[in-house]
């Protein structure tokens, strides 16, 4: 990775990092953003997301504001926005995503330091543009983001990923907390994703309901989650058994937050409650469809467990194809409920963590 650009970089004291569009894209900023806050620990930094990201910065104490893109796409929008953004005054402000619409809000920062992907079609936007070489193409995310700061003489201050939304919202983590209050004393607790928006990422409903008895089999109390616009996808799943686990629908990122605090591993799509519950230091194990997996999972993690679908067609393969060609069914029920039974340990409150 090279960056081209003004050697001199002086010191920032406002600080603007941007992450357009998925939760666990912009969750997978929170060891760049303590990077730069421990670095700078004079500087007001802000966070730019769309609204279904935000929520996941909410309560960071290493944040100052954290803002909110606009939904709508009219230009009187756009321009109002752009002028709040340049009446922040930033000095540093580091793009991580890169694409036409965050390289057109950096632009109006009109700051000092506009930091962004070398692409074509947007590389007018930046003073600093991070040129990728072929090995940046196979860094976990995190550590992709860090590299960049790397480049701007900013260290790391861990991999870690990190989660304060629960401690902020005491409405939705109450939700998750209830969930917990179902399981009996000493069972291992497995949070289980059901649902994503992805066509992707989809596992089908009776090889769900396959999963959920197979981990009840291996003695786990199954507690089932699922996101707003995905109920009625759990539901279905459910119906399939005769007797349901608890289901916390409409999950937000405090409410799973509280819930993957004291559950004993994560099982589900690699999506955001993933990364919620990787940032809540739990043992993962997520099934992966397109895309290059190396790109999401901490390998430096035990406990980040992958479960790659086979595909012919990758690292070519798109998210289209994938669907397709329902390359998740070739993952079992079996094969992850033998990469969840590794994380058989009572719920972490009978281990007084």
């Amino acid at each position: 990775m090279r960056l081209r650009g003004n050697k001199s970089l002086g010191k920032p004291r406002r600080i603007l990092v941007v992450q357009l569009r998925r939760i666990g894209d912009a969750l997978l900023c929170s060891p760049a953003v303590r990077a730069l806050a421990a670095y700078f620990p004079d500087a007001d930094v802000d966070f730019l997301a769309e609204p279904s990201a935000a929520e996941v910065f909410q309560g960071n104490p290493r944040l100052r504001d954290v803002l909110v893109a606009p939904t709508d796409t009219s230009l009187s929008s756009f321009f109002r926005f752009g002028r709040e953004l340049r009446r922040r005054r930033y000095d540093w402000v580091v793009d991580f995503f890169s694409n036409p619409r965050s390289a057109q809000f950096v632009f109006f920062t009109g700051a000092r330091v506009r930091v962004g992907l070398d692409r074509f079609g947007r590389r007018w936007s930046y003073t600093h543009r991070v040129i990728e070489e072929a090995d940046d193409r196979d860094l976990y995310a995190v550590d992709l983001r860090l590299r960049i700061l790397e480049r701007l003489n900013v260290p790391a201050a861990g991999r870690a990923l990190e989660i304060f939304s629960d401690h902020r919202d005491a409405a939705e983590a109450a939700r998750g907390h209830d969930m917990l209050a179902r399981a009996p004393s000493g069972t291992p607790i497995v949070a289980l994703a059901v649902g994503s928006p992805n066509p992707a990422k989809f596992y089908p409903p009776e090889l769900t309901a396959r999963l959920i008895q197979g981990l009840r089999a291996n003695g786990f109390f199954v507690i089932v989650t699922s996101g707003p616009g995905e109920t009625a996808l759990a539901e279905e799943t459910l119906a399939l058994l005769a007797d349901s686990p608890p289901h916390l629908t409409g999950a937000r990122a405090a409410s799973l937050a509280a819930l993957y605090r004291r559950a004993s591993v994560y099982v589900g799509p690699d999506s955001a409650p993933k990364h919620i519950a990787a940032a809540c230091g739990i043992p993962t194990v997520a099934f992966f469809g397109a895309g290059r997996p190396v790109n999401w999972q901490d390998t430096q993690n035990p406990q980040d467990t992958l479960l790659i679908a086979p595909c012919e067609l990758r690292p070519h393969c798109t998210g289209a194809d994938c669907a397709r060609r329902h390359c998740l069914r070739r993952i079992s029920p079996e094969e992850i409920c033998a990469s969840a039974a590794r994380f058989r340990t009572p719920r972490r409150e009978e281990l007084g963590k």
